[in-house]
């Protein structure tokens, strides 16, 4: 009876190898669909997860460079919302996502306007393109200097929090205030929740 049954299922999973199914996404005609002139967006809010752990092996400029690519994602920008769990309760990992959302006023709007792919800076940034080549618009030119310069200003501060979290105070971590870091013991620490908007320019929407 097994051998009956695995030869039926076999047959059974051969069905969709013989006449496969192959789709594809149109995007222009989800936006004429749910996007249409004169009327209230009625696209689906869109929720993304970003977890992660220990940033000393998930280095802070990774996740940075994640939540950057799925903030400026071309979908409204209101109807997004970006949620990063850390497990570990990281000082180093919070502090590297407030330094992020400084950022993401400059990225988000620029990604919007010249339709930039990939929309993460560090791998953006990589491609060895020759822009004057090609005789792209004086105005993308400038604009893609400047905010790469931003980058490598967001880098700097972003390695600097990494090399100064090396050393772990004997009291452990403090915030602002003077009050002790609620994350400072990574096996037993409080849930904690920070809620972010950030107001973009010149694209008038919040994250």
């Amino acid at each position: 009876i097994c051998e009956i049954w695995f030869a039926v299922s076999w047959i059974l999973d051969q069905f969709p190898k013989w006449s496969p199914i192959e789709r594809e996404t149109y995007l222009d005609r989800l936006s004429l669909r749910y996007e249409k002139e004169g009327k209230t967006c009625e696209l689906a809010d869109v929720d993304v997860f970003v977890s992660t752990v220990d940033p000393m092996k998930e280095p802070p400029l990774i996740t940075a460079n994640t939540v950057l690519s799925i903030l400026a994602v071309d979908y409204p920008v209101e109807k997004v919302a970006c949620y990063v769990l850390d497990d570990g309760a990281a000082m180093l990992t919070f502090e590297a996502l407030s330094e992020t959302s400084e950022f993401a006023r400059k990225w988000v709007p620029f990604c919007k306007k010249f339709s930039i792919e990939p929309r993460a800076p560090e791998w953006y940034f990589a491609q060895k393109v020759d822009y004057l080549k090609d005789k792209v618009d004086a105005t993308f030119i400038k604009e893609r200097r400047a905010i790469k310069r931003d980058y490598e200003e967001f880098k700097v501060r972003i390695n600097a929090l990494v090399a100064m979290a090396q050393k772990v105070p004997e009291d452990g971590w403090t915030m602002q205030d003077g009050t002790p870091w609620p994350g400072n013991n990574v096996r037993d620490h409080p849930g904690m929740i920070q809620v972010g908007s950030i107001k973009l320019y010149p694209v008038q929407n919040e994250l």
